[in-house]
């Protein structure tokens, strides 16, 4: 098998990973990473003249790229605010468990007129 038509096949499993992909999971995205890796390593053997058909998966995986960046954008901003909420979590922990730790001491003084 050519290299571009690897590549196609590539291209199109993480395609369907990412559009059947209703919520992110360990599953999802160990598939994706290993999937995105075949791919990065199999570029550098994709190497001009191409054939009718070769440049015809190559227009067809340019399509699908443009919707694999989009959901894969989505699924970092999801990881994104999952990441804020553990922070957030994280700290209110913290200072439930010390109230008095984040009391600024700074601008006290005392009045000395007995």
């Amino acid at each position: 098998m050519s290299s571009v038509k690897e590549c196609h096949s590539i291209t199109h499993q993480l395609h369907q990973l990412l559009i059947s992909a209703q919520q992110v999971d360990d599953h999802i995205l160990k598939r994706a990473d290993s999937l995105l890796q075949e791919r990065e390593d199999l570029l550098p053997s994709i190497v001009p003249p191409f054939t009718e058909e070769e440049r015809m998966l190559g227009a067809e995986m340019n399509k699908w790229n443009q919707v694999i960046n989009l959901k894969m954008k989505a699924l970092k901003g999801l990881i994104q605010r999952d990441i804020n909420g553990l922070n957030k979590t994280k700290v209110t922990a913290q200072k439930y468990n010390n109230p008095y730790e984040s009391l600024q001491t700074d601008g006290m003084f005392y009045d000395m007129r007995n």
